[in-house]
């Protein structure tokens, strides 16, 4: 899925986070947005989720049926385990298959307890496999290896590199190793 961005700017209050951006987004490209804190990246993946309308320019190709997330913030159902989080978004990936996905980011006797008794990681890594096992053609991702220690990230950034598929992957993050080993293009929110 291309994604193009015409002019775009948001803001909150009269307050700017960005204006006169133009940005395109190939099909299957991986994308990363690094920029400094409140420069725009978390309001730009809401604009592309269709969470947020631009207040000036046009957001063309984002088809929000076809969106996978993973927001700064885990959203997921605390007295649920990880298969039902991930079950809630996709209802076809079920069964030995589902269990063997999580099995290669969770470990094994976490599957029995809801994910409120998890810590912030295996919470992370739970909201990685809902995003890259839902069958959206536009996967975003806001600060998704936050809370990893460097083997579980790295372990994550190669599962997530696995699953995309040759689908558009758009990630925010202000690690510049996690943009590298993502080999990830990086973008400039600076519009104006």
């Amino acid at each position: 899925m291309t994604v193009r961005l015409s002019d775009a700017g948001k803001a909150y209050n009269g307050v700017w986070v960005f204006r006169h951006l133009h940005l395109t987004f190939e099909d299957g490209g991986t994308y990363c947005l690094m920029a400094p804190s409140g420069a725009g990246k978390t309001t730009l993946l809401r604009l592309l989720m269709g969470l947020e309308h631009p207040d000036e320019g046009i957001v063309e190709g984002a088809d929000r049926s076809a969106v996978s997330a993973v927001f700064q913030e885990d959203r997921l159902c605390p007295g649920l385990g990880a298969e039902k989080n991930i079950l809630l978004v996709n209802p076809v990936c079920s069964g030995a298959a589902l269990t063997e996905e999580i099995i290669r980011l969770l470990p094994a006797d976490s599957l029995a307890k809801p994910v409120s008794e998890y810590s912030g990681g295996m919470r992370r890594r739970v909201s990685l496999l809902r995003a890259m096992l839902h069958p959206g053609s536009l996967i975003l991702m806001d600060e998704p290896f936050n809370g990893l220690d460097a083997a579980t990230r790295d372990a994550a950034i190669r599962y997530v590199k696995e699953k995309q598929q040759g689908r558009t992957l758009i990630f925010a993050t202000h690690h510049q190793e996690e943009a590298r080993a993502m080999g990830a293009t990086n973008v400039n929110l600076c519009g104006e």
